[in-house]
């Protein structure tokens, strides 16, 4: 009789204890999110904001999916779940989709589920899949995405390539969810995961090895970097964004470089290109890649003497201009990257691509080069070798110098006090131009630099950091 009395003595202890550790143990539980949802794991240099920006969601809604108390501890490694994919499991990654790439090979490459794909990137149609976009991709941690094989080539069939590379026909079969093997077409792309680490990358087809832009996604401003390896003679058209590229041979295969224009439309342009051989044989690609906005600044109303924006003036002043820099001369006068145009110290004054308004106009201007103000002397010089093509006085450009510099390439200087050279002159990289001064639509001196590739200004301050191609 004892002893049941003295654990009668404990029983509201117990029942006092269990009552205040039970909210505990609940608060606790509540500390790690329960809800199932795939995850993304931080890479470095990784901000919330951008893998919001990726995934297409809200920055507040994976601080609270994740219950992060402070968004700036989150670091490297980290394993973030992102809304909007409540109910599925995996590792999240992104890539960049590139050239030549279709929704069927995406679907081979990755393994994943059609439906699945066009899910979590909620894809309405399969023309939105253009080089440059950014994929979301969903994998288990020991899926690994299949690499590339050469296209299949005329008369050659899946066996043939199999048998060329070393691979079980029926795994390849298996792998890229062939249903019929003899319905795989000469062009079509197949990959495997049995690819030795020492073979050469697939080829897009028997004339082009391969087909790349730099940089993708294309932005305002960029000079694009078209190059299209092969080691066979090849006469190439193509277009981008509706303008005629000018190809080139280099070493291994041929080069076209594009200026993008600084208010084109943002979203995605076309681009196109056919490959032709000497025995007429063809090769075409036609895809979509996508153009991103630049997100110039916009500068304040710049009062002007209003004769230097009437049409009747500037119009035929930038027709004649433009006839100056079409011819996309074959030699290449520049190695490497170009050099500034001024002595040091540097002082900008003026970026390239900012919005302008004149005399409160709209803001339908663009800044199309860079100011460089009076910082060290007046001494204008060329930024790398070529040929006089202009110079003389303008109304809008004042005293001002083009400079060929081969491949549709042209370098202007706006605004001269004094022009040091003329039309046929070569120059060489340093060499004295001119000198700084207030010539044309100024509200002051300084030198208003440009950089013109195919036709279209670009950012100049990327071909000083920049070796094209």
């Amino acid at each position: 009789m004892c002893c049941p009395l003295k654990l009668s003595k404990f029983l509201p202890l117990f029942f006092l204890i269990t009552m205040v550790l039970m909210p505990l143990q609940a608060v606790k539980a509540q500390d790690k999110p329960t809800t199932k949802a795939p995850v993304y794991i931080v890479q470095s240099g990784d901000t919330l904001y951008e893998i919001a920006i990726r995934f297409g969601v809200s920055q507040n809604d994976i601080i609270q999916l994740n219950q992060i108390a402070d968004a700036n501890l989150v670091s490297e490694g980290t394993e973030l779940r992102i809304p909007g994919l409540v109910g599925m499991s995996g590792v999240l990654t992104t890539t960049v989709i590139p050239l030549g790439q279709t929704m069927r090979n995406l679907l081979r490459q990755f393994q994943m589920p059609d439906d699945l794909l066009v899910k979590i990137n909620r894809i309405t149609s399969p023309i939105e899949l253009f080089a440059g976009a950014n994929l979301i991709l969903l994998q288990s941690e020991s899926q690994m995405p299949l690499s590339p094989r050469d296209a299949l080539a005329n008369g050659d069939s899946l066996l043939g390539l199999a048998a060329g590379s070393n691979l079980n026909p029926w795994t390849l079969v298996l792998e890229n969810g062939v249903a019929n093997p003899s319905a795989v077409v000469p062009g079509e792309q197949l990959f495997s995961a049995s690819i030795n680490g020492d073979q050469p990358e697939a080829a897009l087809s028997p004339l082009v090895e391969s087909i790349t832009i730099t940089p993708l996604p294309l932005v305002h401003g960029s000079t694009a970097d078209i190059h299209i390896t092969t080691d066979q003679e090849l006469t190439l058209t193509g277009t981008l964004n509706g303008l005629t590229l000018n190809f080139f041979p280099v070493d291994d295969g041929y080069v076209a470089l594009q200026g993008i224009h600084a208010m084109a439309t943002p979203g995605p342009v076309q681009f196109e290109v056919t490959a032709t051989a000497a025995n007429n044989t063809t090769f075409s690609v036609q895809q979509n890649v996508l153009l991103a906005a630049g997100n110039f600044a916009y500068s304040p109303s710049i009062p002007v003497d209003p004769a230097t924006i009437d049409e009747t003036n500037t119009k035929p002043e930038d027709d004649a201009v433009a006839a100056v820099v079409v011819p996309a001369t074959p030699t290449k006068y520049w190695q490497g990257v170009f050099r500034n145009p001024v002595d040091e110290p540097v002082c900008i004054k003026s970026w390239y691509g900012n919005r302008r308004s004149y005399n409160g106009s709209e803001f339908n201007y663009f800044h199309t080069g860079a100011d460089y103000g009076v910082c060290a002397n007046l001494n204008i010089y060329a930024p790398a070798p070529g040929v006089v093509v202009f110079a003389g006085p303008l109304t809008v450009r004042g005293n001002a110098t083009y400079i060929d510099h081969g491949w549709g390439v042209y370098s202007a200087y706006f605004h001269q006090t004094e022009i040091k050279v003329q039309v046929g002159d070569k120059v060489e990289a340093g060499q004295l131009i001119g000198l700084i001064g207030d010539t044309g639509r100024v509200t002051g001196p300084h030198l208003h630099w440009e950089i013109l590739v195919n036709g279209v200004q670009v950012e100049p301050l990327e071909w000083l950091e920049t070796p094209y191609p």
